[in-house]
């Protein structure tokens, strides 16, 4: 494996500034202390008077995978499947450890455009390359994180090649996005809706907080089940104290009259807490729109992590 030289800021950050320039459309990534200062670049180029569509993007930072005993590769392969070597891979937290996933999977509905975004490069030399040929974006892939769909407790991670992709543990191929479908995905989503932007903002912003509820929601109810799997498999083997204690964990693997444990989960240590208020300073001559920007940027950073980017048709 080779260990990703580029940080998901520094990728972030050339993603991101590649986006602006798009030709066929206006991209104005949104930054909630630079609407709050009344920076030039902290979303004053969105335009309320024209359409426009939100996109989120989770940078993920790729690592090269080279041999056969990659996990993935075998999964894959096992399975019938192919992915060449060598390969990408990028990490999805697990839903024991965060409700990240199950957050983006919620927002993920329309008119919100929603991916993880990982490029198919991992050393310093190569993201400069990219840089200045402006291919950042033509060598990344854009995962919806309904293509991924929702995970169990395990540890998983989405493969990619330069044709395919894969979501692992369990593999299944799914279909990401190249640059030029992403393109085509917003320019179908602001056909769908012509509505000037300044007219669907507050309805964004309630999207995006009822996104949280509905996520966190749905984050509680998997933890529940998992407690009741785990209490379940334990009434189901009574007596069995010596295979079955206190660290039993609901995938365990049952072999004989033991069980296979991992370290006991406090799953009451696992609930959400309550998602603070942002704190956004009052400015002079900022408009109410642009301040519920920035109080959706915040949202967008702080609970979903994740870039909110608002693209519109570029003006003739």
């Amino acid at each position: 494996m080779a260990v990703p030289e580029i940080s998901e800021f520094s990728y972030g950050f050339a993603l991101t500034n590649e986006l602006v320039r798009w030709a066929e459309l206006s991209a104005a990534p949104i930054f909630p202390s630079l609407i709050e200062e009344g920076g030039p670049t902290g979303g004053f180029d969105v335009k309320l008077d024209r359409p426009g569509a939100p996109l989120y993007l989770q940078f993920k930072r790729s690592e090269c995978m080279f041999r056969r005993s990659a996990r993935e590769w075998k999964a894959v392969t096992a399975a019938g499947g192919d992915l060449a070597l060598p390969y990408y891979r990028f990490a999805i937290t697990e839903a024991l450890k965060s409700d990240q996933h199950e957050l983006l999977l919620e927002l993920d509905n329309a008119p919100n455009l929603v991916f993880y975004a990982a490029p198919r490069f991992h050393e310093i030399s190569e993201i400069n390359a990219a840089w200045q040929a402006e291919a950042v974006s033509a060598r990344s892939v854009f995962v919806a994180p309904s293509q991924v769909g929702s995970l169990d407790e395990e540890r998983h991670s989405v493969a990619f090649d330069g044709m395919q992709t894969w979501v692992c543990t369990e593999p299944r191929q799914m279909q990401a996005l190249t640059s030029r479908d992403l393109l085509e995905k917003i320019q179908g989503a602001l056909t769908q809706d012509d509505r000037p932007l300044g007219e669907r903002l507050q309805e964004i912003a309630e999207d995006l907080r009822a996104a949280e509820v509905r996520g966190r929601n749905r984050a509680e109810a998997k933890r529940q089940d998992a407690e009741r799997r785990r209490e379940d498999a334990r009434a189901a083997l009574p007596g069995q104290s010596d295979g079955i204690g206190d660290d039993f964990y609901p995938g365990a693997v049952i072999r004989g009259e033991r069980a296979l444990t991992r370290t006991a989960i406090d799953f009451r240590a696992l609930e959400a807490p309550e998602p603070r208020p942002p704190i956004i300073r009052e400015r002079d001559g900022v408009s109410p729109e642009r301040r519920l920007m920035s109080i959706m940027a915040d949202e967008a950073a702080r609970v979903f992590d994740a870039q909110l980017v608002f693209v519109q048709p570029r003006e003739s």
